[in-house]
């Protein structure tokens, strides 16, 4: 599992885009996320297969398992 949290400079797109920290398993899939701003993490009923880390930026978070805490 990875923890990999979003650094995107989004200025260039004309609106807000909040960046998240995003929990990938080791297929690459998301199965879930932390909201900027909130300490609600979020698990998904299911990975979702079409995460796409393409001309975003993100650094890995360690240890991934206090990412997944709630609270």
């Amino acid at each position: 599992m990875k923890a990999l949290k979003e650094i995107t400079n989004w200025d260039d797109v004309g609106y807000k885009v909040p960046n998240h920290t995003y929990i990938l398993n080791e297929q690459g899939h998301c199965v879930g996320f932390k909201a900027t701003g909130t300490k609600k993490y979020t698990q998904f009923k299911s990975p979702m297969k079409q995460f796409s880390k393409s001309r975003r930026k993100f650094i890995e978070l360690k240890p991934v398992e206090k990412y997944m805490r709630t609270g």
